[in-house]
């Protein structure tokens, strides 16, 4: 009952937060200069195949050109023929995305092959993932998962928009950031009193993150234009959002996952101390709990700069093929967004333990009328 009340609550304020007025710049967002229309579509043969040299380069490229059949839309049925020559070949049965430009003035239409319909891998690899959370973490992993799913419906309805609206990023990011936060620690941890003390606890660290990314993004006047996707939507709401600010919202959005699982950790380790001896003084519960905290944020210094590293392999791998020296690689705008989205996360994570232990301390350890003072072995 109480885990329902919680969400609906949280839900409630998140949907009231997105809905209050904004008196930012509204972005304006322009009709592209062309009409794309995406199809699904499926290989009827493959009618050609083969490889050839990219104009004005040495590197080999392979191409098809296919017949495909429009599955879906009004035009269902027809066949069209069409060039591949995007990075992923095809195979008869396979079904894809299919883009139709629109012809302009007396220019034919022209098609072209877009992604591989990758639905139905997504849909498998997400049934695999919640039988093992359900399987292996049993309730608790049940309420985790309407948890997240409520995060993801924050984001989409709730700070999207809000970000779109004109909201200041960082402030839409600290807003929504601490509802979900709260969503996630009071849906999967129940209403209760180390729930509290530990959202308490991941809220504090989020602030002070943000604080922290803010100030390394200033001072290395990082603009959050490093990506395809920042350009074209800078273009799209023709300047209308702070592209800075974004940057910044991601780094927050980003750790609050692991903000929650430092948190709770470190806030039942001193209530299981707690309660395995009433007789021990606060001060031997915060050296013994951070004794055990520190071997788990010890573990967690390494979580968000190997996620980080790894989604950016494929420009490591480029840049290391590079004469230019490794400073100057290392302060190219697109490697340092992702130092100070890793170095700004993990301070807010290791700050995450020790504020929740602190405040465990302090808030679920009464005093003992006769405290044992012991030391630490």
């Amino acid at each position: 009952m109480h885990t329902a009340i919680s969400s609906i609550l949280f839900l409630f304020v998140a949907t009231t937060a997105s809905a209050l007025p904004v008196h930012a710049q509204q972005p304006t967002f322009e009709d592209p200069p062309y009409e794309d229309t995406v199809f699904k579509a499926e290989v009827v043969a493959i009618v050609e195949e083969g490889t050839r040299p990219v104009e004005g380069t040495d590197v080999i490229e392979e191409y098809q050109t296919l017949t495909a059949r429009i599955t879906e839309g009004p035009r269902m049925g027809e066949e069209i023929t069409v060039e591949n020559d995007s990075t992923v070949l095809l195979s008869v049965g396979d079904d894809f995305y299919l883009h139709r430009l629109a012809p302009v003035g007396e220019e034919p239409e022209l098609w072209s092959v877009g992604e591989p319909d990758r639905t139905w891998v997504l849909g498998a690899l997400t049934v695999l993932f919640v039988v093992v959370t359900v399987v292996v973490a049993g309730y608790a992993g049940l309420r985790s998962l309407f948890a997240l799913a409520g995060s993801f419906a924050l984001i989409g309805y709730g700070l999207v928009p809000s970000l779109l609206g004109g909201m200041s990023p960082v402030i839409a990011a600290v807003l929504f950031g601490t509802i979900i936060l709260s969503l996630n620690m009071f849906v999967t941890h129940r209403f209760n009193k180390p729930s509290a003390v530990a959202l308490l606890g991941s809220i504090a660290a989020l602030l002070f993150a943000a604080l922290v990314a803010q100030v390394s993004v200033l001072l290395a006047k990082l603009s959050g234009l490093s990506s395809d996707e920042a350009v074209f939507l800078n273009f799209m709401t023709d300047g209308g959002i702070d592209l800075s600010g974004l940057l910044l919202g991601g780094i927050l959005v980003g750790i609050i996952g692991v903000l929650n699982d430092v948190s709770v950790s470190q806030v039942h380790t001193v209530v299981e101390l707690h309660d395995a001896n009433p007789n021990l003084s606060r001060r031997s519960i915060w050296d013994r709990s951070m004794k055990v905290g520190r071997e788990h944020m010890g573990a967690m210094v390494n979580t968000l700069p190997l996620a980080y590293a790894g989604v950016s392999l494929p420009l490591l791998l480029l840049f290391s093929q590079s004469d230019a020296p490794l400073s100057f690689i290392l302060n190219r705008e697109i490697f340092a967004e992702e130092i100070i989205r890793a170095l700004a996360g993990t301070i807010g994570l290791m700050l995450s333990g020790a504020i929740a232990t602190l405040l465990a301390v302090l808030m679920l350890v009464p005093k003992p009328p006769h405290a044992t003072i012991e030391k630490n072995q």
